[in-house]
């Protein structure tokens, strides 16, 4: 074997070995159920409220925030009217939830009962001098 191939030689093999075992081990992750939300188009992140034991799942390509009950594993309702929706935080002691609408550059601010637009805010960008 000539010198110049006895690098790529072992780095191949230290490859295969690590792909082997990683293969090998157990996966961490598995699936346990499946909800169907339905819709196409983009999403975005997700957010778990745990006190309210709800998951906001962020669909921009709808703009709408997917509400689900992850007790009961289904559906409970929807936040619409947030263009281009990036992420949201539930805050249960105010009762309000806010999302970043990105398409509008602005935030809307949601009662967590009812899952109603309360009002819509722009952010306050601080000017440097």
């Amino acid at each position: 074997m000539k010198p110049r191939l006895l690098p790529a030689c072992l780095s191949t093999l230290a490859l295969l070995i690590g792909v082997l075992i990683v293969h090998a081990a157990d996966p961490q992750y598995h699936l346990i159920t499946e909800i169907k939300i339905g819709g196409a188009g983009q999403w975005d992140y997700l957010s778990v409220d745990a006190e309210s034991r709800r998951l906001y799942v962020m669909h921009a390509g709808a703009n709408a925030i997917n509400v689900i009950d992850i007790d009961r594993n289904v559906v409970v309702g929807e936040i619409t009217d947030t263009p281009g929706v990036h992420g949201f935080v539930a805050v249960p002691a105010l009762g309000k939830g806010f999302s970043s609408n990105g398409r509008e550059n602005k935030v809307s601010v949601v009662d967590l009962k009812t899952l109603k637009l309360i009002q819509r805010a722009s952010p306050r960008v601080p000017q440097t001098r």
